[in-house]
């Protein structure tokens, strides 16, 4: 099997396993969220491994028939509009200075919330008294990011540095 069959079958597996993950956090509505970000795990993986444009693939691949075919869509309205594809900016935000680019990532992180909170609200119908435009919850939320990206951070060089070696998914 030559090298682009084995890296459009792993996207594949890997859309199927999002999808998966984000239906489970769609069906245990509780885990929705925890659901978007361990599925942002497996883009991140699709970045490490297979890189160049599958890790947009998976992501528009699994936003889309999430926001399809799931039965409660704010999991997958986070994962479309944050969690997908905030993997792949990643790696391209964190060649700028450190400063800047936590600068940019708060930036965009709090973009992206503003959008998230409004199509939950307008688009979603998810009444203003589960989710609004407060002072709180932009600032759990900005905490809750920052956590993310150190524990992101922390998992991709996990598995850069001890796990990598024992995988090998695609002879590079």
């Amino acid at each position: 099997m030559n090298k682009k069959t084995k890296q459009l079958s792993l996207a594949a597996v890997m859309s199927a396993l999002c999808f998966i993950i984000l239906l489970l956090g769609s069906v245990i509505t509780v885990l929705d969220l925890s659901c978007a970000a361990a599925a942002s795990l497996i883009i991140i993986f699709c970045v490490i491994e297979l890189g160049g444009y599958y890790p947009y693939l998976v992501w528009l691949v699994v936003s889309f028939i999430s926001l399809l075919m799931l039965p409660d869509k704010f999991g997958a309205l986070v994962f479309a509009l944050f969690c997908g594809i905030y993997p792949i900016l990643k790696s391209y935000i964190e060649r700028l200075p450190k400063i800047a680019a936590w600068c940019f990532k708060l930036v965009l992180f709090n973009l992206v919330l503003t959008g998230i909170i409004a199509a939950s609200r307008f688009i979603l119908g998810i009444p203003a008294e589960e989710i609004d435009f407060s002072l709180i919850v932009y600032g759990v939320c900005n905490i809750t990011f920052i956590l993310y990206d150190i524990a992101v951070t922390r998992l991709i060089s996990l598995y850069l540095f001890k796990l990598r070696k024992r995988f090998k998914f695609i002879n590079k």
